[in-house]
């Protein structure tokens, strides 16, 4: 009998390495909250390539839109935690809506663990070309001294954008008005149009109309500027607020209770993947900043931008439609 347990725990002790030794032995499925052709998108597909190489198996991108990114993430928190369903989450479905949504069928910090931090996004704060006031203290004054006249765009109603322009808006102790829209591209018209005054656009989303001179960069939205627009100075220069910052972000995510050792392996694949040269050029010509880090690097960096955002949601309370 004593023999038999001790064969038991030998296998239960191996079997948790022996599983991350053979994995992945089928394909893998990232899923994209998001639908096709967005830097998340461009992200996990760049990704995916890579792994498929590395790790001698099939990564394989499905968009699952909807929600503003809950529904894919919700797919995952509800998948086997085998390491064969993985996603990549942003700042809303991760930090935003769970933390105003009671409703939400997952609960990011209970339902998923965080394998990586992928890449961070430069956000430039632009406005239209004829708009009256020429940089971001002159917006500021006119918005103080026309309360509700300035309209900024977000790409959705508590999305990271709104909650950057917001956080401004208070901050400066002035009011301007949101006006959502479904994406980058509608709200690009919207300014090209003169129908909004403001708004954040992605780096890559916004950098050819600035360019062009058909919108006015006012300030780079993140904590440091923007490499490739060195002479543009951040918010939190122009205005005086060391703290402030409005950036995205994603992660690769894979349900709760996957093998430490997968996560392990996922991890440094994706690493490998990060630092490539080949991946450095793609992603550094969409404006996107490659973190990377280890697993406990990826779980301390989203419980940081949780406490941040708890923080700017108490200041602006925003809440979800």
């Amino acid at each position: 009998m004593r023999k038999l347990l001790g064969v038991f725990l030998a296998l239960c002790f191996c079997s948790t390495p022996a599983f991350a030794q053979t994995y992945p032995e089928r394909p893998v499925r990232i899923i994209v909250p998001f639908s096709p052709g967005g830097s998340t998108d461009v992200t996990a597909r760049v990704l995916a390539d890579g792994l498929s190489k590395r790790l001698k198996q099939q990564f394989i991108v499905e968009n699952k839109p909807g929600a503003a990114g809950t529904t894919g993430i919700d797919l995952i928190a509800k998948s086997k935690p085998d390491g064969y369903n993985i996603g990549l989450s942003g700042v809303g479905p991760t930090a935003i809506i769970p933390m105003i949504d009671p409703t939400l069928p997952y609960n990011p910090a209970k339902d998923l663990d965080t394998i990586a931090v992928l890449t961070a996004i430069d956000l430039v704060l632009v406005a239209r070309p004829n708009f009256g006031p020429k940089t971001l203290k002159e917006v500021i004054a006119y918005a103080k001294a026309n309360p509700g006249k300035v309209t900024y765009g977000s790409t959705g109603v508590a999305g990271p954008v709104h909650f950057g322009l917001e956080y401004l808006a208070r901050l400066a102790d002035a009011k301007m008005l949101h006006v959502p829209y479904t994406g980058d591209s509608q709200m690009v018209n919207a300014l090209l149009s003169g129908e909004i005054d403001i708004g954040y656009l992605t780096y890559a989303g916004g950098q050819a109309f600035v360019s062009s001179g058909k919108v006015r960069a006012l300030a780079a939205g993140g904590p440091q500027r923007i490499k490739s627009m060195p002479e543009l100075e951040t918010v939190g220069e122009i205005m005086g607020w060391p703290d402030y910052s409005a950036y995205t972000w994603n992660t690769l995510v894979a349900r709760k209770g996957t093998p430490p050792d997968v996560l392990q392996k996922l991890n440094m694949a994706v690493n490998d993947v990060l630092h490539e040269p080949l991946t450095k050029d793609r992603f550094g010509n969409l404006g996107l900043i490659i973190l990377g880090g280890s697993v406990d690097d990826a779980r301390k960096f989203v419980a940081s931008e949780v406490e941040k955002y708890k923080k700017i949601q108490a200041i602006t309370d925003i809440e979800r439609e």
